[in-house]
């Protein structure tokens, strides 16, 4: 049995029981469509796609293809990792195409807080020059101090929403906050489902866990500093 710090412990708590909601591609997919249809119904005709990295890769990449867009580059902003969010979101990598003059779509998988499109924003606002920049998201969030230009869905009662890109990671952090790295896959999926409203399947916590395996193998091979 792991060995938890009251700190830990209290973390544990306070996450055991939001609700979680697994996106499926077909929703993503539908998403897309729907807001490529929106953002040509507006006039807006993009140049280039700015996908804000991780979470907005893929939705970038659907949009690049139903509005016919060669353009495409990302901005990292780290946030969260698995579903723990950091204090603030700051842009870690610099933009690797020349947006100048350019109409750019920001888009990114959910504006939660807003903090990743702010973060974003700013990022271009001092290191770019494009003509018009419009922001783009599958959700949104109606507790988002952020509501970008574009989005597919509101959620009005917030809930984590975890996307096909991130089943792993995600699912591996709710495993482990609940302490049940070790528990049969069968017993694992019970209890998410009445802790947070999910059910996984078996083989994507099998995968979640063998991932997680791997992460503390290579932790514990890394050579200590000094």
């Amino acid at each position: 049995m792991p060995r938890w710090s009251p700190m830990e412990s209290q973390r544990r708590k306070r996450h055991m029981s939001i609700p979680v909601e697994l996106i499926a591609w077909e929703e993503c997919e539908r998403l897309a469509r729907l807001l490529a249809g929106k953002i040509r119904e507006s006039g807006f005709a993009p140049q280039a796609v700015l996908a804000i990295a991780r979470g907005g890769v893929v939705p970038a990449r659907l949009l690049c293809d139903h509005l016919d867009i060669m353009e495409m580059a990302c901005l990292r902003v780290a946030h969260y990792q698995a579903h723990h969010k950091s204090p603030e979101a700051k842009v870690c990598q610099s933009l690797s195409l020349d947006l100048t003059d350019q109409r750019v779509l920001l888009v990114d998988d959910v504006s939660d807080t807003g903090d990743s499109f702010e973060a974003a924003l700013a990022y271009l606002r001092a290191h770019a020059t494009p003509r018009e920049v419009r922001t783009c998201a599958l959700h949104h969030k109606r507790t988002s101090t952020y509501v970008p230009d574009y989005f597919g869905g509101l959620i009005t009662e917030w809930r984590w929403l975890t996307y096909p890109w991130a089943v792993l990671e995600d699912l591996g952090g709710f495993i482990e906050e609940a302490g049940l790295v070790g528990a049969s896959p069968a017993h694992i999926a019970e209890t998410l489902q009445q802790r947070h409203g999910f059910r996984p399947t078996e083989q994507q916590i099998e995968d979640a866990l063998a991932m997680r395996a791997r992460l503390r193998r290579t932790r514990w091979a890394l050579p200590s500093p000094g």
